[in-house]
């Protein structure tokens, strides 16, 4: 849990190691605060990472949603290496595993459903074009 302390003006400021901790004195200008909470926030989020439970449930942050039996198996390569790209060959191997006689365009298809699927978190896959996929926090 982020927190922000407000120091009184002429009291010592606090020793801030958690990376969730910050201060400001007060008074302190709403351009400020703002600022302090966003870089509080931009912490907490480049730290997240998306699970997924064995039931195809993935939960990222407040969101939750379910994906199928394949689209598990591929998620769990993307979370495995998140924010990386993952190669379209690993991607696709994964997939034969799952899939009998899959195409070539099966897993632009899964992808796309995939991406659909995670329009309610603040997750995206963004394309490596030549290379492969990665799953993302959206930017805002």
């Amino acid at each position: 849990m982020p927190r922000l302390l407000v120091v009184e003006a002429g009291a010592r400021p606090p020793v801030c190691n958690d990376p969730f901790e910050d201060w400001v004195r007060a008074p302190i200008s709403r351009d400020d605060l703002d600022a302090r909470v966003r870089a509080l926030q931009n912490r907490l989020d480049s730290r997240q990472i998306p699970t997924l439970d064995s039931a195809g449930t993935l939960t990222f942050g407040s969101h939750s949603i379910t994906v199928s039996n394949v689209q598990t198996e591929l998620m769990e390569l993307l979370i495995e290496h998140f924010g990386e790209v993952v190669y379209r060959h690993e991607l696709s191997q994964r997939l034969a595993e799952r899939v009998q006689r899959p195409t070539r365009n099966s897993l632009d298809l899964h992808i796309m459903r995939l991406r659909r699927r995670l329009t309610p978190t603040d997750l995206m896959i963004r394309t490596a074009w030549g290379r492969g996929y990665a799953l993302d926090i959206e930017s805002r």
